[in-house]
């Protein structure tokens, strides 16, 4: 079962959180840490493992890990695509040229490579890393090194926050889903760095597709309650034809109407069930998740939840 672990220096008592950056997060990524600064370290790392893939979200002070030639020849053949989130980091790796990233910006990094970073303002990063052999079939790429920077596109985009989303959900995976987010995942990442030919159509079908709609889906959830939400104006900040959008939910027998309402209809349901809201009127609550009219309203919920609004926080309160 897929979940999400945390190393956190909260769960450490001042003093020994230097002690234990090194002896747990430097000895299981295989790096040497400096840590920049006389003020005690921090850090906040999440991790996940799929098939194939693990996900790692870090916020950390200041401080220059370094992997030297021994670490790099451990054997741990992994390709990692770095994102940036905040902060400013200078890389670099044995043999080429030091660059520098800023929030927003990714690269490329290989684990076989020796290297030294220095993270700096408040440093903040995702990691998803993918062992060379899994990807070597995929992918046209003859010299990984070569890449450095990574080339802002769709592809990219939806890589990291298709991963980023897949951190968000504390729920366990079983071995189907976690091996279908990996696909998904490894289709995204080969169509980054250009996959082969006899590949890119499977990967653009599956995995492009599948996360495109999972972004379309958070940014729904997030603006449930706005005017602006039709299926024209989603469809322009995605960067899509509105025939296209339309297709991506019909694939998953669904269209964006009943979908939109659903969600609404769930956060409604979820609201009227907690007793910190029972203040609100359900006309407020209704309102609160977007819908315009009451009546609307009440047909829906009684529709989807097979009672009226006002018996599921009469059920709920009585509890």
């Amino acid at each position: 079962m897929s979940a999400i672990s945390y190393f956190l220096s909260k769960d450490y008592r001042k003093g020994d959180r230097l002690a234990v950056l090194h002896d747990v997060y430097a000895s299981v990524e295989r790096v040497h840490i400096d840590v920049i600064g006389d003020e005690e370290p921090y850090f906040n790392v999440a991790t996940r493992y799929l098939p194939d893939i693990a996900l790692l979200d870090a916020t950390i002070s200041p401080m220059s890990p370094r992997r030297t030639r021994e670490q790099a020849s451990d054997g741990k053949d992994d390709l990692v695509f770095a994102f940036i989130e905040s902060g400013k980091v200078s890389f670099a790796p044995q043999g080429g040229s030091e660059f520098e990233l800023k929030g927003g910006e990714a690269y490329l990094g290989l684990n076989t490579r020796a290297s030294s970073h220095t993270l700096v303002g408040a440093p903040r990063f995702f990691d998803i890393t993918i062992p060379r052999a899994v990807l070597d079939p995929r992918v046209q790429v003859c010299d990984y090194a070569a890449i450095g920077k990574l080339t802002p596109g769709p592809a990219l985009t939806l890589l990291k926050h298709y991963a980023q989303a897949i951190m968000q959900t504390e729920k366990r995976f079983d071995e189907v889903l976690a091996r279908r987010t990996a696909d998904h995942l490894l289709d995204l990442a080969a169509l980054t760095l250009g996959a082969r030919k006899d590949y890119a159509e499977h990967a653009s079908e599956n995995g492009l597709a599948f996360a495109r709609l999972a972004a379309i889906k958070s940014d729904i959830r997030q603006h449930l309650v706005e005017n602006w939400l039709t299926l024209d104006e989603m469809a322009r900040r995605h960067g899509i034809s509105p025939q296209y959008l339309r297709s991506l939910f019909y694939k998953e027998g669904d269209t964006f109407t009943d979908f939109v309402r659903s969600e609404r209809l769930e956060r409604a349901h979820t609201m009227l069930r907690d007793p910190k809201q029972a203040r609100l009127r359900i006309s407020e609550i209704a309102y609160a998740c977007g819908f315009g009219d009451l009546s609307h309203f009440n047909k829906c919920f009684r529709q989807r939840f097979a009672r009226r609004p006002s018996e599921v926080r009469a059920i709920a309160l009585d509890r």
